[in-house]
């Protein structure tokens, strides 16, 4: 079960309901200058109930509890109930926690939202995309009031979600190259220093959707954009000694930020008392590619370095640490030399 609390003035509905709000014409109505809602609250936990196939939530702020519902049978419709406050008695709110907890308890998770249209961003583009603005065309009137009570935490070892709308910077002077892609969300596959990791597809290509909260994960979100940046300048080693990259961008009506990434099929960290001399001095060569552009990998380790038995490739991955040198600095050579010694070679 999905569950969020927010800030009290970030979830303050001043006597409304969310079903007034949430439409625009019934929003203009409103002219309480106090009024400081969100509809992208709604928006946030129903991106994670679908990613998750998650069919009940409680939304909250301690004092004005929803609870909502999301049906197999229409799994794009999410229904809230009224608010339900502490000094309620009938239901009580202890009744509707438990009620809606055993319901959840008693449920089996469903499908994730699948085939759905996104706003591609090529990945030749440099642009920063750290800042998280963006404007619906029903939000004109809404001022947002960003929520810092929460952090979320990331996992810790393997490597390598919705709606086509798109984001607009805060600046209207730089403009993007933007293409409709078809994704396919599949399963969890594990976490990477930044992030979450899914399979899945993008235009019929498996890829592995390397994703963060846009809402939470603000310094994971730069992460990921300085990764797609990395990805760019290594245009050439894409495929041979990199992953390709095929999309960065938003997802999920704005709730995920995430990269689609070349699947490294069957894919096992390398071990380097099982590589042959070769195999050790193609790593070597790799890295140099790499290199040679001007990239400081900054976090080489076994687990960064993939091996696919199909292609019979070695693949470098996780650049979010990376950094942009000139390809003479002293610092890729004592990266050869720490490569070297993990390799034994």
């Amino acid at each position: 079960m999905a569950v969020e609390y927010k800030t009290r003035h970030n979830l303050n509905l001043i006597g409304y309901h969310f079903w007034q709000i949430y439409r625009l014409a019934d929003r203009r109505l409103i002219t309480d200058l106090r009024f400081k809602f969100k509809k992208r609250i709604l928006s946030q936990i129903f991106g994670q109930m679908a990613c998750n196939g998650l069919h009940y939530g409680i939304l909250s702020n301690y004092s004005d509890t929803y609870f909502l519902k999301r049906e197999e049978t229409s799994p794009t419709t999410l229904y809230v109930t009224r608010v339900v406050q502490p000094t309620d008695t009938d239901p009580t709110l202890r009744e509707c926690v438990y009620y809606i907890s055993q319901l959840a308890i008693n449920d089996n998770v469903g499908n994730r939202l699948r085939h759905v249209v996104t706003a591609d961003i090529s990945s030749d583009d440099d642009d920063d995309d750290s800042d998280s603005s963006y404007h619906d065309q029903d939000d004109n009137d809404d001022p947002y009031y960003p929520d810092d009570s929460e952090s979320s935490d990331g996992d810790d070892d393997d490597y390598y979600v919705s709606s086509g709308r798109k984001r607009k910077r805060a600046s209207e002077s730089s403009s993007k190259s933007v293409a409709t892609g078809i994704t396919t969300v599949g399963e969890y596959i594990g976490g990477g220093s930044f992030g979450k990791v899914f399979s899945g597809h993008y235009n019929n290509q498996v890829v592995a959707w390397k994703t963060c909260d846009a809402y939470k994960q603000q310094e994971e979100m730069k992460t990921l954009n300085h990764e797609a940046r990395i990805y760019s300048i290594l245009k050439e080693c894409q495929g041979r000694d990199v992953p390709r990259l095929f999309y960065k961008g938003y997802i999920y009506d704005g709730y995920l930020f995430a990269l689609a990434l070349q699947l490294i099929e069957d894919s096992r960290h390398i071990d380097p008392a099982r590589l042959t001399k070769k195999e050790k001095e193609l790593i070597v060569n790799q890295l140099r590619s790499i290199h040679n552009l001007g990239v400081l990998h900054n976090d080489i380790s076994p687990r960064n370095i993939l091996y696919e038995p199909k292609s019979g490739h070695y693949f470098f991955i996780d650049f979010g640490l990376s950094e942009i040198v000139d390809n003479k600095s002293p610092k890729l050579h004592k990266e050869e030399a720490r490569l070297k010694k993990i390799l034994q070679l």
